[in-house]
C-alpha cells in the first residue's frame, strides 16, 4: 500500500477527498472505476452501503471544489458556454425510470455477428457520406436511407452488442463528422439496449445521433477544424450547426419528431452549460440526454484534432466526475455499466505481462472481461489466438494467482494495429481463420 494512502472510515469522508481503494474488491461494488473524488454527501451514503472504510490518497486531496479540473468540455464547448457561472453547479434530479423495460439476450456469437455486421458498418458510412454530399451540393435529403441503416444497427446490437463496438475501433479515413456520428450512434444503441429501451425507441435514438451533425455540412471547413479555439462571432457561427441540423431533419418527409428532438438538444448539458438554448436537465428530452452523453464520450476518446484522445478508462473517469454537472448522474452510472471500464476493443496489459484486446464483458464483474491475448509475456505476437474469460478463469482458480488487468494501454501500444484483428484478411501476424477461431473459443 502506498504511503500516500490513509485508511479512513466512510462516515468521516469529506468533499474533495480522493478514494483510491476500498476495503473490498471493486468488482463487488457498483462503483465504475478505481479512484474517484468525494463530491457530495450522496457519495458518502453510497459508499456506506458497501464499505466500512476506504483508503484516501492524501496527495490528490482537493481543498477547492473537485470539479475544477473538469471544467473543460469537448472542443465544441470549451471556449464559451451559455451559463458559464453554472459550470460546476450540481443539479440533482430523480433517476430516469424506463417504463416496461425490455430484456435482450445475446442471440449470436461475436464471431458470427462481426461477420454479418461488417457489410452493415460500411453501408452506414456510405449512407452518411451520401447525406453530407447531398447537403453540400444543395440537394434534397431523404430519411429512408438513414432509417434503413438505423434499423440494421438496432438488430445487430440486439443480437450481440459487442460486434459493432468491435468494428467501430477501425481507423476510418472518412471525415471526422462521419466517424463521430456513426461511432456515437453505436455507443447510444449499446447504452439503450442496456437500459431496456424498446426497439422503436432504439431506432429513433440511432437516427437522431446519426443525423445530429449533418448541419456541419453547411459550416465552413476551417471553422470546423478550429472549433476548439473559436470565440465571438466565429463561435456563434459554428454553433449554428445545431440549428442547421434541425432544419435539415425537419425538412425530411415522415421524420419521427423524436429524431428532431435529439438533434435539437444533443448539445445541451444537465446544468445549463450547453448550447444553443442553455436549458437544464429537466428540460432536455431523455433520448437527447443519452445522445449528448455518448457524443461527449466519443469526443473524449477520439477528438477532432487527431490527438490520441483519452483511454476508455480515463474517459469514464471524466464522465464519473461530471455526473449531475454536465450529465445526469444515473445515466452516467448506467452508461459505464453498459460499455464497461474497458469497452470491447480496448488494448490492455494483464498481470501476467501478456497483452490482449477486450472482446466481451461480464456485467456482474465489469473489471473481469473476456480478453483475446495477442502478445505473450515477452511482448511477442502469438501464432494463434487465445481468449481468456477473466471471470471464469479466476472463479475456477485455474492458477495459483488471480489474473487481472494491470492497465489500459493507449491505442497502438507495442506497435499493435488493432485493425488487423477486426476485419477478415487483415493481418500479416494472424489470419482471419485464427481470429475467428479465437473468438469462437
Amino acid at each position: 500500500m502506498s504511503t500516500n494512502r490513509v485508511k479512513v472510515e466512510v462516515n468521516s469522508l469529506k468533499e474533495g477527498m480522493f478514494v483510491a481503494d476500498l476495503d473490498r474488491p471493486w468488482h463487488e461494488t457498483p462503483f465504475p472505476l478505481q479512484g474517484f473524488y468525494i463530491r457530495v454527501d450522496d457519495d458518502v451514503k453510497a459508499l456506506s452501503g458497501y464499505c466500512k472504510s476506504v483508503y484516501v490518497d492524501i496527495l490528490k486531496q482537493k481543498s477547492k471544489p473537485v470539479f475544477e479540473k473538469h471544467a473543460r468540455f469537448n472542443p465544441d464547448e470549451s471556449v464559451v458556454r451559455k451559463n458559464p457561472s453554472n459550470d460546476h453547479q450540481v443539479i440533482d434530479l430523480p433517476p430516469i425510470i424506463i417504463k416496461s423495460p425490455q430484456t435482450y439476450c445475446v442471440q449470436a456469437s461475436i464471431k458470427k455477428e462481426v461477420s454479418r455486421a461488417t457489410k452493415l458498418h460500411r453501408h452506414v458510412y456510405d449512407a452518411i457520406d451520401h447525406i453530407f454530399s447531398s447537403i453540400a451540393d444543395g440537394g434534397d435529403v431523404s430519411a429512408k436511407e438513414t432509417e434503413s441503416v438505423a434499423s440494421g444497427m438496432v438488430e445487430s446490437v440486439l443480437r450481440n452488442p459487442d460486434a459493432l463496438v468491435w468494428l467501430a475501433k477501425m481507423n476510418d479515413e472518412d471525415s471526422h463528422s462521419y466517424q463521430h456520428s456513426v461511432k456515437a450512434s453505436i455507443w447510444a444503441l449499446v447504452f439503450g439496449r442496456h437500459l431496456g429501451l424498446k426497439k422503436s425507441m432504439l431506432k429513433t435514438l440511432a437516427m437522431g445521433v446519426l443525423l445530429s451533425h449533418i448541419g456541419k455540412a453547411k459550416i465552413d471547413y476551417e471553422l470546423l477544424e478550429s472549433s476548439s479555439t473559436l470565440s465571438g462571432d466565429e463561435l456563434d457561427c459554428y454553433q449554428q450547426y445545431v440549428q442547421h441540423s434541425v432544419a435539415l431533419v425537419s425538412s425530411m418527409k415522415n421524420m419521427d419528431a423524436g429524431v428532431s428532438s435529439i438533434v435539437e438538444y444533443h448539445k445541451e448539458r444537465h446544468n445549463g452549460t450547453g448550447f444553443p438554448k442553455g436549458v437544464t436537465g429537466d428540460k432536455i428530452p431523455m433520448l437527447a440526454k443519452i445522445a449528448g452523453l455518448v457524443d461527449y464520450y466519443q469526443e473524449l476518446i477520439s477528438p477532432r484534432n487527431n490527438s490520441l484522445g483519452m483511454s476508455p478508462l480515463d474517459a469514464v473517469s471524466e464522465l464519473y466526475q461530471l455526473r449531475n454537472i454536465a450529465f445526469q448522474k444515473d445515466l452516467v452510472e448506467r452508461f459505464i455499466e453498459a460499455v464497461g471500464v474497458y469497452p470491447t476493443g480496448t488494448l490492455v496489459e494483464l498481470s501476467s505481462q501478456e497483452v490482449g484486446i477486450v472482446t466481451g464483458h461480464n456485467l456482474d464483474r465489469r473489471l473481469q472481461p473476456k480478453i483475446m491475448v495477442v502478445l505473450d509475456e515477452h511482448k511477442q505476437p502469438l501464432k494463434s489466438g487465445k481468449v481468456i474469460d477473466l471471470k471464469i478463469r479466476n472463479r475456477l482458480k485455474l492458477q495459483s494467482r488471480p489474473l487481472f488487468i494491470k492497465e489500459s494501454l493507449p491505442k497502438g501500444a507495442y506497435d499493435i494495429d488493432e485493425n488487423q484483428y477486426l476485419l477478415s484478411g487483415a493481418t500479416s501476424r494472424w489470419s482471419w481463420k485464427h481470429i475467428s477461431g479465437a473468438l469462437a473459443s
